[in-house]
């Protein structure tokens, strides 16, 4: 407990300081330095000695990395834009809490339709839990399906979360949705700018591609700078999760690739069909995912078991059949 406030504290301080002390400097150089090796010093104390396979330890990177991504572009690439301390301060905290006003979101529905939506996310994460538990582990396309359709369908839990805070503010603000359909993607740059993991996509495109773009007037340096920063920080999660220094490489190289394919995708003057394009969008993204999901994957039941899907054991919750095979 007593570590824990004082690394809430460090952060607040943190904050603090690149607010009043180095955003003022005026060689942006300077404050970039000065802004990284606050963030990455604290980063690395906070994220010491976390546990293994521990969700709550995933969570902790997740923050640490966008807090310092999001402090870092405000400190170093947006001095021009006049900010109070109170607006810097929930910018940063954005990434914790991010409350958007209802008109401005997307991908929102009738709460009614939504409370229908979770209740089939639901269902489905938990069936699929329980079946990935009983099945022996290995890799396969077939479990990399599961594997996806477990991550999209877990933000069951932030929709829930979402209803409430349109409840209580009489829907003039909601939370940024985790993702809007991404089996309905038609292209890469559509699956990871509008559909997938939409607060990691904020934050990023925030934080990374919009100053690199301004800078070098190159949206192309813009996303591969984005994805590169992306390959580091799951290849931190993947460290810390589970400690495999052998999923490393692998982990950083499909971001990587997606981010050239993606630079390919916005040069290309060619219009595919729809049909065409969600082929070869689904087929890549099928190919490459063994690159980052084997870890997971492998050694996913000590994971699951440590780590229950939200609500599993309530009782009256209906549970879906289990098929008699397991995912090859």
């Amino acid at each position: 407990m007593a570590l824990s406030l004082f690394i809430l504290t460090s952060w607040f301080v943190c904050i603090l300081t690149c607010y009043y002390v180095v955003r003022p400097i005026s060689i942006k150089l300077v404050r970039f330095i000065l802004t990284s090796f606050l963030c990455i010093l604290l980063s690395y104390i906070t994220c010491q000695n976390l546990p293994r396979y521990n969700t709550l330890a995933i969570f902790t990177v997740v923050i640490c990395w966008l807090m310092s991504i999001r402090l870092i572009a405000l400190t170093s690439f947006s001095t021009k834009t006049l900010l109070t301390f109170q607006s810097f301060l929930l910018k940063i905290l954005w990434i914790c809490f991010p409350i958007l006003p209802k008109k401005t979101a997307q991908n929102q529905w009738p709460i009614i339709h939504s409370i229908i939506l979770i209740i089939i996310k639901l269902l489905i994460n938990h069936w699929i839990y329980r079946w990935l538990i009983k099945c022996e582990l290995g890799v396969s396309y077939q479990r990399i399906f599961m594997f996806y359709l477990s991550l999209t369908t877990i933000s069951y839990v932030l929709d829930i979360e979402m209803i409430f805070v349109r409840i209580l503010t009489r829907n003039k603000y909601t939370l940024e949705s985790f993702t809007n359909f991404p089996i309905f993607s038609l292209s890469l740059r559509e699956f990871w700018g509008r559909r997938y993991n939409r607060i990691v996509h904020t934050a990023l495109k925030e934080s990374i591609f919009e100053p690199i773009r301004l800078e070098f007037s190159s949206p192309t340096i813009g996303a591969l700078t984005s994805f590169i920063i992306s390959g580091l920080f799951h290849v931190h999660i993947w460290l810390v999760a589970f400690d495999d220094k052998s999923s490393l490489l692998p982990t950083f190289m499909f971001f990587f690739l997606h981010g050239i394919a993606c630079s390919i995708e916005t040069n290309m003057k060619i219009q595919l069909p729809e049909h065409v394009g969600w082929i070869i969008t689904h087929t890549f993204l099928l190919i490459t995912s063994p690159l980052v999901v084997r870890p997971f994957i492998e050694k996913g039941s000590p994971f699951l078991i440590l780590n229950p899907t939200p609500f599993i054991n309530v009782g009256w919750i209906p549970k879906l059949p289990l098929p008699n095979f397991c995912p090859r």
